[in-house]
């Protein structure tokens, strides 16, 4: 969302731009407010507004905010052409509106969406165990006290400390168990594979798969894997049964020659 909001800008400084670059063109006279385009001191040499630069500087410190306004009374260019009324609606509706709009949605939605992630975390934490991912009322089926289990059998923070020493202690000094789960703990390409997902001992066997999306990826590759072995198995078959009856129509015809 942020490279959103960045293009979003982008579009409208280029935008902010052109009309900058029509008003200066035109010489109009018209205010954001309080601040005139045609005073005093953006006003030399006949031309209303100053330096293009000048102007730009205007539009962009009360422009993109503020909808401009007709000239005022006293100023020499008045607001009267039917060019000028088309520059300030459009004005009006592409910046003030359309532009503001569109990074004001970008932003809300981008803070309900990181929201709406914060809630899923957090509801996802107080309803399944972090280490296993096995939920809480499979443990309370199994008349198991769940709280027992994630303060004693499966403390994440034990997993964090071991990670630590792990990394913390020179691999010529890691005991057996260590040797084994230090390559895995340590990649994180690799440390689901240490995890006990979906495995507790209490519970050993009473928990089922949820209809959850890595679940249903982890049956289908399952799936496309034994196809796979099942079709090399069908192909190795197809050739030996292929070369058997070669060799017995060879033989066949060596016999009767």
């Amino acid at each position: 969302n942020l490279s959103m909001v960045m293009f979003t800008l982008l579009f409208s400084l280029i935008l902010l731009f052109i009309f900058v670059a029509w008003s200066f063109r035109r010489d109009y006279a018209y205010a954001f407010e309080a601040h005139n385009s045609c005073n005093d001191k953006l006003h030399p040499e006949g031309h209303c507004g100053g330096s293009m630069w000048d102007r730009l500087l205007l539009h962009i410190d009360y422009g993109l905010i503020n909808p401009l306004v007709g000239a005022y009374e006293d100023d020499p260019w008045q607001w009267e052409s039917w060019d000028a009324h088309t520059f300030g609606f459009l004005y009006y509706f592409l910046i003030n509106l359309v532009a503001s709009a569109i990074i004001s949605g970008i932003i809300i939605d981008t803070f309900a969406e990181m929201r709406s992630d914060r809630k899923e975390v957090l509801e996802d934490l107080n309803t399944s165990c972090f280490v296993c991912d096995i939920e809480v009322v499979d443990f309370e089926q199994a008349n198991h006290d769940y709280q027992q289990h994630i303060t004693n059998e499966h403390n994440m923070w034990q997993y964090v400390w071991l990670k630590i020493y792990l990394r913390d202690t020179d691999s010529k000094d890691y005991k057996g168990l260590e040797l084994h789960v230090a390559p895995l703990l340590l990649d994180h390409n690799k440390a689901a594979r240490c995890m006990p997902i979906k495995r507790a001992r209490a519970i050993q066997g009473n928990v089922k798969d949820k209809a959850t999306l890595p679940t249903l990826l982890g049956k289908i590759n399952r799936i496309r894997d034994a196809v796979a072995v099942q079709n090399k198995m069908a192909d190795d078959l197809k050739y030996k049964m292929d070369t058997l009856y070669r060799e017995q129509g060879a033989q066949y015809i060596n016999e009767h020659e």
